[in-house]
């Protein structure tokens, strides 16, 4: 008789593993953004209350991300007079030629301009790459006011990268 392996939010056991090596960095990395001195422990946190969720999960990712954020925003409570800052817009070292570098440093620098509310949004959808839905299930707002947000922050990237108007090759 055939072993039947235990179900995942993501699957079988195999595509969980697929889904933890993909998104585990990613979810350490957007704690950092939230300023969490102990990111990694925080993004292994979400894992192990998705899995221990009696309910199954929609959305799994969604889940994740707002799990990390709510718990990144508990543990910097103390410290939450401070500004958040998402650090880049590629991660270190990624980055191709050196124009690719001083273009994204621009950009990281523009993005820093923006309100947390448009910075957030567009960083999960453009550097994280999730959907529209996955983003509203994270910070719990309607798919409407995601899709305002990321357009509201493109066009105040294209301002500020462009002010005398013309086509910036990045917007």
């Amino acid at each position: 008789m055939e072993e039947r392996q235990p179900e995942t939010p993501f699957g079988d056991m195999e595509a969980f593993h697929g889904a933890f090596a993909e998104l585990y960095p990613r979810l350490v990395s957007y704690a950092r953004r939230y300023g969490a001195t102990f990111a990694e422990d925080i993004a292994q946190e979400a894992f192990v209350i998705l899995m221990q969720r009696e309910e199954r999960v929609e959305h799994p990712t969604a889940f994740l991300y707002g799990t990390v954020r709510t718990l990144s925003l508990t543990e910097r409570r103390p410290m939450k007079n401070q500004n958040l800052s998402l650090e880049a817009v590629t991660e270190p070292g990624l980055a191709g030629g050196a124009d690719d570098q001083v273009l994204n440093q621009e950009v990281r620098e523009r993005m820093r301009m923006l309100s947390p509310t448009f910075r957030e949004a567009l960083w999960l959808f453009v550097v994280e790459g999730l959907s529209i839905r996955e983003i509203a299930d994270i910070l719990g707002i309607p798919e409407a006011t995601v899709k305002t947000r990321i357009h509201r922050a493109k066009a105040q990237l294209k301002d500020q990268l462009n002010p005398s108007g013309g086509v910036h090759v990045l917007v």
